[in-house]
């Protein structure tokens, strides 16, 4: 008599209900509400809280420290030692028409030259290339990280660079004008204090085109192609299609880009600092260059606090009225 094959001996377990391929979905405790379940709302509050916790502490740390920066504004705080001498508007006083005024308004000033030569050719350039690339099919794999590599670059290698090409001597700028007969076309550059600062603002937007380009190349992608082909049966030329088609409907990704380069340049400290540090003299000096030479290097803690209101009174006053003209004008 021959023995049962191994494999019979085990016998195999009967499907749980619910788990057969043909069998009823099983209904959870937490749809039928039976006893035991635990309560599904209470159960998603409170991990909801425990999620926003480090948002909240995040947003306390940040509008914590711009309460002590207009307190410590407020005092005559001279030296790294905490000084609660309080002295009403004394520091603004002296920033606004005492002896470092000159030095504020040349930093203001500066920093509104960038508002108006940075921006604008920034975002220019930006929706050029990102238009260019929509255009060139499979090439752009190879032209788009070329024109990312930039941001990807802090501002103290941006700003190591840039000063090498700007040597009077050395540089690359003035080899290659002597190089092609225009010698005397070739300057001093950074050294003079009349050119130092639009020559860091154009290292500031060979740094940024690319970023504007990304966001207005997602713009362009995120419109219907039926757009694009009415405009090539009706004939329009890619410059025709550019100024009719692409520019209006990238609104939305103007105002951003216009939105970030406004930050950028309220905060710009890297490139002065590696490039001129704010010299000759103080001629490329901003306003955030100023309040760091103000609070670590002559530690005038209540002067540095002061520059920083003022920084923050100007970016309200820069980006709140753009942001409300941008929208109304989007909506209209």
């Amino acid at each position: 008599m021959k023995s049962p094959a191994p494999w019979t001996w085990i016998k195999s377990p009967s499907p749980a209900v619910g788990t057969g391929r043909n069998s009823p979905p099983r209904r959870s405790r937490f749809a039928t509400g039976e006893a035991g379940a635990p309560p599904l709302m209470a159960y998603t509050r409170a991990h909801a809280l425990l999620f926003l916790a480090p948002l909240l502490l995040i947003v306390l740390l940040m509008y914590g420290m711009m309460a002590w920066t207009v307190a410590v504004s407020m005092d005559d705080w001279v030296g790294m030692a905490p000084v609660w001498k309080f002295h009403g508007l004394g520091n603004f006083r002296t920033l606004l028409g005492g002896a470092l005024r000159e030095r504020l308004f040349t930093s203001l000033r500066n920093n509104l030259i960038w508002l108006v030569v940075f921006i604008a050719p920034t975002a220019s350039l930006g929706l050029f290339l990102a238009y260019g690339l929509d255009l060139v099919g499979r090439a752009e794999r190879v032209l788009r990280p070329l024109f990312l590599y930039p941001i990807a670059l802090s501002f103290v290698v941006t700003g190591t660079l840039w000063a090498w090409m700007y040597d009077p001597d050395a540089g690359v700028i003035n080899n290659l004008l002597r190089m092609i007969g225009l010698g005397r076309w070739a300057q001093p550059w950074i050294a003079d204090p009349g050119l130092a600062t639009f020559c860091l603002i154009g290292a500031a937007v060979w740094q940024y085109t690319g970023f504007a380009m990304t966001l207005y190349l997602a713009a362009i992608r995120d419109m219907p192609r039926e757009i694009f082909e009415a405009a090539r049966v009706d004939g329009a030329s890619d410059v025709q299609t550019f100024r009719h088609v692409v520019i209006p409907n990238v609104g939305h990704a103007t105002m951003i880009v216009v939105a970030m380069l406004i930050l950028v340049t309220l905060k710009v400290f890297d490139l002065v600092w590696v490039m001129t540090f704010g010299g000759p003299g103080i001629s490329t000096e901003v306003l955030p260059f100023f309040m760091f030479v103000a609070t670590f290097r002559q530690q005038f803690i209540g002067i540095g606090a002061a520059i920083s209101v003022l920084i923050l009174i100007l970016a309200v006053a820069v980006v709140v009225p753009y942001a409300w003209w941008s929208m109304r004008r989007l909506q209209a």
